[in-house]
C-alpha cells in the first residue's frame, strides 16, 4: 500500500484545487460564464445544451469525458493541445489507463472526476506537469458536470491553458 501511495502521491502533489472566482485564464472564465448561461436555473446543464463548437478557438484545449457506471470515465473528445501536452490522445481511453503514462495519473484523475459527480458542481484545478517531462510546466483548468436525460452526470467537459518552460 505505501509503494502504491509513493506512486500517486507526486502527481497529487501537482496540482490544487482553485477558487472558480480566481481562474487565472480569460478564455476559461469566459467557458464557465457559458455553463452557467445554459444551466438556466438548474443544477447543471445536461450535455445537449453544451456545444463545444460554441468556442471553436478553444476546441484545441477541450476536453470531453463520458461518465460510466460504476463510476467509469472515458475520454470522448480530447482537444489537440491537450494531446500535445500529454503526449498521447486519450480519445476513447479510460481515465485509469493513464496510469501507463505515469503511475498513480490515472487513479488521481479517477478520484477527482468522481468527486466532480459526487459533488455536481464545476470546480478549477491548477499546477504543474512537470511529471510528464514534456516541457509543460504549468496548467489551470476548469471541469464542468454536465446531465444527462436522467439528471445523473454524464460527461464532463473541461477546458484547460497550458503554458511552456518557465513561462
Amino acid at each position: 500500500m505505501r509503494a502504491a501511495l509513493s506512486r500517486i502521491a507526486p502527481v497529487e502533489e501537482s496540482a490544487r484545487f482553485l477558487a472558480l472566482d480566481e481562474l487565472p485564464e480569460p478564455s476559461l472564465r469566459q467557458v464557465l460564464a457559458y455553463w452557467e448561461m445554459k444551466r438556466a436555473g438548474r443544477e447543471m446543464p445536461s450535455r445537449d445544451d453544451i456545444m463545444p463548437t460554441a468556442f471553436p478557438r478553444l476546441m484545441p484545449r477541450m476536453f470531453m469525458v463520458r461518465v460510466g457506471e460504476g463510476p467509469a470515465f472515458t475520454y470522448s473528445l480530447v482537444g489537440n493541445e491537450n494531446i500535445e501536452a500529454h503526449g498521447e490522445n486519450f480519445t476513447g481511453m479510460d481515465v485509469r489507463d493513464l496510469d501507463r503514462k505515469r503511475p498513480g495519473y490515472g487513479t488521481s484523475m479517477h478520484r477527482f472526476y468522481a468527486s466532480i459527480v459526487q459533488r455536481r458542481q464545476p470546480c478549477a484545478a491548477g499546477g504543474s506537469l512537470d511529471f510528464l517531462g514534456r516541457g509543460f510546466c504549468r496548467f489551470s483548468a476548469v471541469y464542468l458536470p454536465l446531465a444527462g436525460a436522467d439528471g445523473d452526470v454524464s460527461h464532463i467537459m473541461g477546458v484547460a491553458a497550458y503554458r511552456i518552460g518557465s513561462e
